[in-house]
């Protein structure tokens, strides 16, 4: 019989600490807090105010009436921050989350050779006019400027799935989506990495420094040293204390899951759901990155850290359980190499 048992479902709400740090972001980017008035002092704060904006468009818009109060009492309700329902404009980093996405479903060339065809001039506006890469696309397909705005919302589109479908966890194509949603997470951090790097070396920000005999080229280098380029550039450290046993764990899963050396592999539904909630510490990580280099906190990585954790429901209550033991030769465990 077909299982309709849901293995892993959702809590109530977000991991722990992250409403208070969505909501000091957003406050401070909306209501133009650049003195860092700081949370406890917001928490304080009982006005109301409204944004005034311009949409892309030019007219003039009004936003519904914000404090971090009502910002943080929506996201309760909901689960989520709406720009809509505010009436607020999306925030984006310009070079980091800015993406013309083009797709064309022909190709034509005249009598003299001459291919039609669309070209982007979006990179050099990011990252310098030397900026080397000019996207041209001449023939039936798709042209991305950039693939970060996408592949941070199939991660949080895949998560869901996952989730919604815990009573197909048994079968094998639930796994090769896990298998895709941790690439991708992992592949999201290498993006943004190698987005600062470039940044840095054709365009730097005001106060940034690129010594590339101290940083080193950017092809062939860990993720740990990828992390290292942010202080390397900014001279602001990345305190990842908090989230960096769960970048261990998933960075040598992604490894495992890509190459699969060791060729076994073992996917309990209890550790996958450990994993799950691991992914929001690497959103996490990105939040703090953005943090450091001091550019914007997009509203899509907000809503990234928002995700609701998930808990591992077992189909037979009754049976006695021992609890996971990552030190063992068991379970995932045992399909590692011995460290």
């Amino acid at each position: 019989m077909e299982n309709q048992h849901k293995f892993i479902t959702q809590t109530l709400k977000p991991k722990q600490g992250m409403i208070p740090e969505a909501g000091l972001n957003l406050t401070n980017y909306y209501l133009n807090d650049n003195k860092g008035i700081g949370l406890e002092n917001w928490k304080k704060e009982k006005r109301d105010f409204t944004v005034n904006w311009f949409d892309k468009a030019q007219k003039p818009q009004e936003s519904q009436k914000i404090n971090y109060r009502i910002i943080c009492d929506h996201i309760r309700d909901t689960g989520s921050f709406s720009t809509q329902f505010f009436n607020l404009p999306t925030i984006e980093c310009f070079w980091m989350d800015h993406s013309l996405d083009m797709k064309i479903d022909f190709h034509h060339s005249d009598h003299l050779g001459e291919t039609l065809g669309i070209a982007s001039g979006i990179p050099q506006q990011q990252y310098g006019e030397k900026y080397p890469i000019k996207p041209l696309l001449k023939r039936e397909g798709n042209l991305y400027t950039s693939f970060q705005p996408q592949l941070m919302a199939r991660v949080m589109r895949e998560r869901g799935t996952l989730i919604e479908n815990s009573d197909k966890a048994l079968e094998d194509e639930w796994v090769f989506q896990l298998r895709t949603l941790i690439s991708d997470t992992i592949s999201l951090l290498d993006i943004t990495l190698n987005q600062v790097y470039i940044k840095a070396e054709y365009d730097p920000l005001p106060g940034w420094k690129f010594d590339k005999n101290k940083i080193g080229e950017r092809h062939g280098r860990r993720l740990n040293d990828k992390l290292k380029w942010v202080f390397q550039i900014t001279g602001t450290p990345i305190n990842i204390e908090s989230e960096k046993a769960s970048l261990e764990s998933l960075k040598e899963l992604r490894n495992h899951l890509m190459h699969f050396d060791p060729p076994s592999l073992v996917v309990t539904i209890e550790e996958a759901a450990i994993w799950l909630n691991q992914l929001i510490d690497i959103a996490m990580i990105l939040v703090k990155i953005r943090k450091a280099l001091k550019v914007e906190v997009s509203t899509s990585l907000i809503n990234l850290i928002l995700q609701k954790e998930v808990q591992f429901i077992p189909k037979h209550t009754q049976t006695k359980r021992q609890p996971l033991n990552n030190l063992s030769q068991e379970d995932y465990s045992s399909t590692r190499w011995p460290q």
